[in-house]
Order: C-alpha cells, then sequence, then structure tokens
C-alpha cells in the first residue's frame, strides 16, 4: 500500500456559494492536491452521492436553501459514524455549534478569509484522528472477535461485583444469555464472587455452581487485580473444570479402593504369615523332644553295643544315625530361632553397634583361640533398633565370614559402616571362599546352601534370619562375592527420629 492510500482522498462539499465552494477547493488542493472533491448543492445531489460513494471527510455549510447542516451532519453519520465532518460556516450560532457537537460534529470553522487555512488544519487534524479511530475499532473488533472465540470465559468487573464486559465462552460456561442475566446469577448464587484475595494481585479459586438448567458444573476463576484511569477493577478467566474435577474424584475413588484392597490383602497375608509362623513354631517344637529321645537312645544303644559286641558295620550305622540327629536338633533349634525372630515383639532403643561388634568377637576369640585373624573395625554409629535382634544379625554375619575364611593362610575381616541422608549402611568383608554371583539371592533365602555340609557346617538359616531382621527394621539386605575371592554382607537401617 502507497502512502497516499494513506492519505486523504475524497472530501464531500456542502456549500450552497459557488465562491464559497472554490475558495474551498483551492485551500484544500493546496494543502492536499491529490484530493478528489465532490460538490453537493441539492438534496437530491446529496442523497445521490451519499448511497453511491464513501467519503473520508465532509465540510458543510450551516445555511443552506434546501437544509441546514445539522440535517447534513445526521444525514452523514447516519451512513458513517467515523467519517469526520466539518461545520464551515458564518452563520450558525453558540447553540448551534453545541447541538451539533453534541449530534457528532468533528469540528466546527468559521466561514472567513482568515480562518480558510484553519480549515486545512481541522482536516488534517480530523483525518488523522479518524485514521486513528479507525485503528482502534479494528483492533476493538479483533480482540472481541478472539475473545469470543476463546472457550475460556473472559470478564471485567468492579470491586464490589459489578459485571462491565464478558465473553460469549463466560455466558456459555454459565449457561446464561445476556451481561445482565449473568449479573443477577452472580449476585443470587456467587455471593462471594468478591473474594478475600483483594489484598493479592493474582489469586485462583474453584467453584461448584448449579446452572440455570439445573446441571452442576465446577469452574476455576482466575482473577488479576487492574487499574485503569485511577479505577481499580478485577481482570478475570473463567474455565470449565467439570471434567477434571470429576476425574480427580474418579482417582481419589479409585485410591481408596485400591488402599483398601491393598489393606485386606496385607490382613489376609499378615494372617497366613501367622498361622505359617505358628505352624512351624509348633511342629519345630513338637519334633525337638521325640529327636532328642532319639539321640539318648541311640546314645544307649551304642554304649551297651559297644559293651557286648565289635560289630563294626553296626557301631558305624549307630554313629550315623547320631549325627544325623544332632543335624536334625540343630536345624530344628535354629528354625525355633528362625520363628521367634519373626513373631518376638521389637523393643527400640539406642544402639551402640561397636558394642555389639565387639561383644561378638570376644565370644569367638574364646571359642576359636587358634584362628589368627586380622580384624580391621572401624568406628561404627549408634542407630535405633532392638538390641537382642541387632545383636543376633551381627552374631551370624560374624560367624560366618570367620567360618568361609577358614582356609585362608591369612584372613582378614574388615567390618565399618557408610552414612548417607536417609540411612546408615553397615558392612562385613573378608578375603575367604566367596561364592558366584549368580546365586547371590539365594544366600538369605531359608535352607539355601551356596556350600556342601562337608565344606562348611551349617543349616542355611542364619542369613534367612539376617534378612528377616533387617526387614522388621525397615532395611536392605545384599551381598557381593566371586569363587575364592572374598564375600560382603551389607545391610542398612533407616535414620527415623526416636
Amino acid at each position: 500500500m502507497s502512502n497516499q492510500d494513506h492519505s486523504i482522498q475524497r472530501i464531500l462539499l456542502v456549500d450552497d456559494n459557488p465562491d464559497d465552494r472554490l475558495l474551498v477547493i483551492r485551500e484544500l488542493n493546496r494543502e492536499f492536491p491529490w484530493v478528489e472533491v465532490s460538490e453537493i448543492i441539492d438534496a437530491d445531489a446529496l442523497a445521490q452521492t451519499l448511497a453511491a460513494h464513501r467519503f473520508d471527510l465532509v465540510i458543510t455549510d450551516y445555511q443552506l436553501n434546501w437544509t441546514n447542516g445539522l440535517e447534513i451532519l445526521r444525514a452523514v453519520k447516519a451512513r458513517d459514524r467515523n467519517c469526520p465532518v466539518i461545520m464551515f460556516t458564518n452563520t450558525g450560532s453558540q447553540e448551534i455549534a453545541v447541538e451539533a457537537m453534541k449530534a457528532g460534529l468533528d469540528d466546527y470553522v468559521i466561514k472567513s478569509t482568515k480562518h480558510f487555512i484553519r480549515l486545512t488544519q481541522a482536516v488534517k487534524t480530523l483525518w488523522e484522528q479518524s485514521q486513528t479511530h479507525r485503528k482502534v475499532s479494528q483492533l476493538e473488533l479483533r480482540l472481541q472477535s478472539l475473545l469470543n472465540q476463546l472457550r475460556l470465559g473472559v470478564f471485567r468487573t468492579t470491586l464490589q461485583g459489578q459485571l462491565l464486559d464478558v465473553n460469549t465462552a463466560f455466558l456459555n460456561i454459565l449457561g446464561l444469555p445476556s451481561l445482565e442475566e449473568a449479573q443477577s446469577f452472580i449476585r443470587e448464587q456467587l455471593h462471594s464472587f468478591i473474594t478475600n484475595h483483594l489484598f493479592e494481585q493474582n489469586w485462583e479459586r474453584e467453584v461448584q455452581i448449579q446452572r440455570s438448567d439445573g446441571t452442576n458444573v465446577w469452574v476455576l476463576f482466575i482473577e488479576t487485580l487492574n487499574q485503569l484511569d485511577g479505577e481499580t477493577f478485577i481482570d478475570g478467566l473463567l474455565d470449565d473444570i467439570t471434567d477434571r474435577k470429576q476425574a480427580e474424584a474418579e482417582i481419589r475413588q479409585f485410591n481408596q479402593t485400591l488402599e483398601r484392597r491393598v489393606q485386606e490383602r496385607t490382613a489376609q497375608l499378615e494372617a497366613i504369615n501367622r498361622e505359617l509362623e505358628a505352624f512351624a513354631y509348633s511342629v519345630s517344637h513338637d519334633l525337638r523332644s521325640p529327636i532328642r529321645q532319639i539321640d539318648g537312645f541311640v546314645n544307649l544303644l551304642k554304649e551297651h553295643l559297644e559293651a557286648i559286641t565289635s560289630d563294626e558295620t553296626s557301631l558305624y550305622y549307630l554313629k550315623a544315625i547320631l549325627e544325623l540327629t544332632s543335624q536334625a536338633g540343630k536345624m530344628i533349634d535354629d528354625l525355633l530361632v528362625y520363628s521367634r525372630t519373626g513373631r518376638t515383639e521389637m523393643h527400640y532403643s539406642t544402639v551402640d553397634m561397636n558394642r555389639l561388634v565387639w561383644e561378638v568377637k570376644l565370644q569367638i576369640d574364646m571359642v576359636i583361640p587358634d584362628q589368627r585373624i586380622i580384624w580391621y573395625i572401624l568406628q561404627l554409629p549408634h542407630v535405633w533398633g532392638d538390641r537382642s535382634l541387632l545383636r543376633l544379625v551381627w552374631q551370624n554375619l560374624i560367624e560366618n565370614a570367620v567360618k568361609f575364611t577358614r582356609p585362608c593362610q591369612q584372613p582378614v575381616i574388615t567390618i565399618g559402616s557408610i552414612d548417607s541422608e536417609q540411612e546408615t549402611v553397615f558392612f562385613i568383608r573378608d578375603n575367604g571362599v566367596g561364592f558366584d554371583m549368580q546365586y547371590a539371592n539365594r544366600l538369605f533365602t531359608i535352607f539355601q546352601r551356596l556350600h556342601s555340609q562337608t565344606q562348611f557346617e551349617g543349616t542355611g538359616l542364619g542369613l534367612a534370619n539376617v534378612q528377616r531382621i533387617i526387614y522388621r527394621h525397615g532395611g536392605r539386605v545384599w551381598a557381593e562375592g566371586a569363587i575364592n575371592n572374598g564375600a560382603t554382607i551389607y545391610f542398612t537401617l533407616p535414620k527415623v527420629s526416636k
């Protein structure tokens, strides 16, 4: 678009006096040489011209033989309210000028030789103002169109809750036909439309309302405090969040149902575990007595036969029976210990882990004084737990380390800890026979052994017992190792408030 396209192009001149028209045209041509001026001298020509053409500006005299300037003004504004109109006359009064201004007159210029230059200045000023007004109108139209296409409601209200402006979506969300209906609806249903957030700049709130058709909807108000020309307003957005609220309610219901199911399943599992533990304890306890009696009678039989016979085969069988009953008795004792660790009530207190480790070490030193082990026992922290059960953990772990370093020429056992934000990691490392990492998970399973009974004694319950105790304390346990290259057992204890 050229610069000329932005300049004034067509002017309508209404005046009965041909000399005055000539003077006006001469002044306009001097300032706007490209402008096309249409001269009107009667009513028919005015009607035809206004119907056939659009004009950028109109200049009219007030006193005309066939009408007056006020009628010309009304006729022009009726077709285009944004078209500037200048009354160029020498016959109007102050009252006429006031009336004309009320009717939309844009400027009033006295018709005299010295004011002709004022006429062209008025034309230029009004043209620029009209262009500005047209741009503003176009922007307003575009903004209003965009607002009406939004699915979000947009509104402006006074601090007292008086709605000033809303878009179509605002009315649709509330199910209302007009701004007036919306105002009544807010007054009746949203008594707290003006909130207590006025000391803030921005705020949000979710409200459940009942629309005029009886349906309930959840809406979200997002509001901002704004000031314009010294007055304070609330500009806001309104969003229908009914679907989201329904989804949230369904999720809450689902979680409650899921939580109830988990609790039911947990209770069932706990009941089954209690029954199994009671059964295992009962079986172990009941088997203990007959096995001891078998062991006692076999010992008596062995002593009796040794006195009357030298049959080595019979004595060998008796010896084998005694070893098996001893092994069975040890397994039952360990099973009873394992069962008790799951049933015993926990007695929490601050536990000095250094003291526990040294107590167990001294006990072992008294049993195996000949095994020359190099010990590295690092400073260990205090923990919150059951002292008796934690002592059993260290006893199992240290006895294992001693047992599996027995083949070593120089056994080395290291005990230490690693501190982290949520838990303390304890470890015991040895340079013993180790194990194959692909079977690491079996280490903590009851009756699972990675070495034969002939290599290392044991019942396969020690590490299972360790895991059960650590789990009851809320910790974790795992192992790392390699065949003939030692093993490290880790366990953690959470840092909790006393």
